[in-house]
């Protein structure tokens, strides 16, 4: 049984479909790791099923004791892999078997399992929107086990972690549906800021001040978070230049965003995502991105495991050398925070989060293999 996924992002996904009949979709009862799901077909595991997170190795889900069908679906369906209730996982994980749909139109719909600590009802409706922007056949997310006429298998063409490169035809399918959306402006430069998330789904010490500098060289400061996806895709259509904070709105960009735009990615966490998300950006917009991973300091609590925890101060003086050099930003160079600002933005980390935070050395910090399941990117 095939245990592991190529990680060529040349490799051709053409002719990587299995198509079944009588397949039984049994989804997730309980909350073990791996993920107790799978497809059977005449009771025996179909191992096109299997499902990847961060590493092409390890699938997330295991074949567990087959389960009669609650019902039976009649036609043709696409087997849509896993959806998680993280927004950035879902845009990966979620989208990366749907290049088997191009040029077909037999297909009756999509069919999902969702993360069991997760609620299929809300993965239906976090999903719906990029649904519907993909102009996707009808999503399902199935509760309960269900047998269907014909199950198309396709190979994961892209993921998380080490499978964000994607391979050629998922990241043309993707990039050409959202091309249909209509840029809203031209020539917009956007900085994506984190500082309307909670402050444990990770974040860069004195972002506030940041969106103040780029706000002043012209950028639109945005949370991508308080618009419709179809409005983070036309704005993300119109831009000339994007640069931000590390996390899940650069998936999108990647998706949608125009080649020739100019992205720039700040280090917000000590982790693999940071430089993955890099060349993820790299392989779908087809230019070179800016990684921006000058740090001035570093502050964590005592005692931590979780990398959102960790909060980077950039070196401002070094991030406008970088992003000038570029072509993102002109005039005076940047000065770095003040004691007295620093302590400031140290003081609201620790009242949000409620853990005192201290310098670290980036030696010290805890070894992080960019397993961010859990966590919100």
């Amino acid at each position: 049984m095939r245990q592991a996924l190529p990680l060529d992002p040349m490799l051709p996904l053409a002719g990587r479909i299995r198509e079944v009949a009588g397949a039984l979709l049994v989804p997730p009862a309980g909350p073990e790791r791996p993920q107790p799901c799978g497809v059977f077909v005449g009771g025996e595991p179909v191992a096109e099923s299997l499902c990847y997170g961060g590493h092409a190795h390890a699938p997330i889900n295991v074949f567990p004791e087959p389960r009669a069908a609650e019902r039976h679906l009649a036609g043709t369906y696409l087997f849509g892999g896993i959806l998680s209730g993280h927004f950035g996982h879902m845009l990966v994980e979620g989208t990366g078997r749907l290049w088997a749909l191009h040029g077909r139109t037999d297909v009756a719909g999509v069919l999902f399992f969702a993360r069991p600590f997760d609620k299929a009802r809300q993965c239906s409706k976090m999903f719906a929107q990029m649904a519907a922007l993909l102009g996707l056949p009808p999503v399902t997310v199935l509760e309960a086990p269900v047998t269907v006429d014909r199950l198309v298998l396709a190979e994961q063409g892209l993921g998380s972690g080490e499978l964000m490169l994607g391979r050629p035809e998922a990241r043309a399918l993707l990039r050409d549906r959202l091309a249909e959306v209509p840029a809203e402006g031209k020539g917009r430069r956007f900085y994506i800021t984190r500082s309307g998330q909670p402050a444990r789904r990770g974040m860069i010490l004195g972002e506030q001040g940041l969106e103040a500098l780029f706000a002043a060289q012209g950028y639109e400061v945005i949370r991508p978070e308080e618009f419709k996806l179809a409005r983070q895709v036309a704005m993300l259509r119109g831009a000339s230049h994007v640069v931000g904070t590390e996390g899940s709105p650069f998936h999108l960009l990647a998706m949608a965003g125009q080649a020739g735009c100019k992205v720039a990615v700040i280090q917000r966490r000590r982790s693999p995502t940071f430089a993955q998300i890099c060349a993820h950006l790299e392989w779908f917009l087809g230019g070179p991105v800016t990684g921006l991973d000058q740090i001035a300091s570093i502050h964590a609590p005592k005692k931590t495991r979780n990398p959102n925890l960790i909060y980077l101060e950039p070196d401002r003086p070094a991030l406008w050398a970088a992003l000038a050099e570029a072509g993102f930003v002109s005039g005076a160079p940047w000065a770095n925070m003040t004691a007295e600002e620093r302590r400031a933005a140290l003081h609201g980390l620790e009242t949000e989060t409620d853990q005192r935070l201290r310098p670290v050395a980036a030696e010290d910090l805890p070894e992080d293999h960019g397993d961010e399941e859990k966590d919100a990117a």
